[in-house]
Order: C-alpha cells, then structure tokens, then sequence
C-alpha cells in the first residue's frame, strides 16, 4: 500500500509559532463500523469530528439507486467552517467501486471550503479492490488528496479471506476491538505522516 504524504501529532492541535493545527473527521456510516473507527481515530488524535446523517431509511434498495444513477441523498446537516481546519480527514463505506452517496453529498456542499484533505474507507471488500474512488475525490474535491486508505473487512478483519458480500455485510467492528486496534496501528500513523509533512512545509 503506498504512503501519501502525511503528519503525526499525538493531538489533534499542535502549535507551530502562532499557528494551530486542526483537524476534522467527517463521516458516514451505515452499519456502524466507519462510525466506531472515526471515533477512535478522533479520540486517538484529539480531532473533531462530524456525523453525516441523511434523511430517510437506508436500504439495499437505495443503495443501488444512489449508484446506478449517481443520486444525492439530502443530508440533516453538513459541518460548517470547514475552510479553518488545516486537514480535513472523509471516512465511509465504498459500495460497488463508488463512494457512498451520502458522503458525495456532503463533499458537493463543501466543496469549496475544502483544502488538504484525505479520505478513509473500511469496506467489505468481497467484490475486489476498489479503484474508481481516487478519481470520484479528485473529480469532486481537486488534487489536494493527500491520503487514501481503502481498507477491507476480507482483508484485515476477523472473517475468512473468501467471504462473500453477506458475511462482510453482518461485521459489526464493534464487537472486535483486536481488529479496530489493528486497524488504528495502520491509519494513525498514516496520518501522523500526512501531518508531520504539512509541518514541515510550514516550519
């Protein structure tokens, strides 16, 4: 897995002569398990953090429409002053190669507050590796990406390497703390690099 550039404080804010970093977590999280490792990753790294909720009852059903016809679900609320975060971090499920919609929403609305930004995604993985992502961010977001992790339930959980899409899709991270802790030794320090190299640009 390739290593964008990145930064690692042990807090969310650190100060650099009058300046302070800060960081931000936006995410959506339809099973729960996006919404367990944002947490942690936003305790671990003393970041804030934003759920997305979107209007409605997510189904099967809807998903597929969302992706088929590349629809935009309307959204409680989006996070506001984006543009005073220093990194803002996007994390949610990938479903059939795409960024899940509701997380497309919000991108679309903050779009032009958005600077340096990353993006996030434990996903099930049974129908392979992801690779149309990239391209959706730096369509929707620009060229500033400076990490992306497409981390799979098939891949780094506690389930058989030949799961299919149903017994990825019952994985509940919550009920694994062995796997969200493997997963945090992966994402933590990814983002303390992105961190570290901002830093640098800055000092």
């Amino acid at each position: 897995m390739n290593k964008p550039y990145t930064t690692i404080l042990n807090s969310g804010e650190e100060k650099h002569g009058e300046h302070t970093m800060k960081r931000l977590i936006i995410y959506y999280s339809h099973s729960g398990n996006n919404g367990v490792l944002a947490e942690r990753i936003a305790e671990t790294l003393h970041a804030d953090s934003f759920r997305l909720i979107e209007d409605g009852e997510r189904t099967v059903k809807r998903i597929i429409l969302d992706m088929i016809f590349h629809r935009k679900p309307t959204l409680h609320s989006v996070p506001q002053q984006v543009e005073s975060y220093d990194q803002i971090l996007f994390m949610g499920p990938i479903w059939m190669f795409h960024i899940c919609s509701p997380l497309m929403s919000c991108m679309k609305a903050i779009r032009k507050k958005v600077g340096t930004y990353s993006f996030i995604s434990l996903s099930g993985g049974g129908l392979g590796p992801n690779t149309k992502p990239i391209g959706q961010l730096k369509r929707m977001l620009g060229n500033d990406l400076a990490l992306f992790l497409d981390l799979q339930i098939t891949q780094l959980c506690t389930v058989s390497e030949a799961s299919d899409t149903r017994e990825t899709s019952s994985y509940l991270l919550k009920d694994h703390p062995e796997d969200l802790n493997r997963l945090l030794r992966i994402i933590v320090p990814a983002l303390e690099e992105v961190q570290a190299v901002r830093a640098s640009l800055r000092a």
